[in-house]
């Protein structure tokens, strides 16, 4: 039950990700604010935001690498379900 409590409560903050980057950082819907940092990394202003980022979840090494590998595994998971790759 915990165990489904905190997948749920996971979801819920990557949807906040997702929306803030969205609407505030005019980026892509299915992406979250780590991803794009990450993605960003070595462009002025989201160097440090990936420095924050990382620092402020500093119990998840990498955290924003690891989003954005998240990110990617469920477009893969899409493109399956959807019968567009394998």
């Amino acid at each position: 039950m915990l165990d489904q409590a905190w997948r749920q409560l996971t979801r819920i903050a990557a949807w906040f990700s997702q929306t803030i980057n969205l609407w505030l950082l005019f980026g892509h819907h299915d992406q979250t604010v780590s991803a794009r940092c990450y993605v960003n990394r070595n462009h002025r202003g989201w160097s440090m935001a990936y420095s924050m980022i990382n620092t402020l979840f500093f119990w998840d090494a990498d955290h924003c690498h690891k989003s954005f590998l998240r990110d990617v595994e469920f477009a893969k998971d899409v493109l399956k379900q959807a019968g567009m790759a394998q």
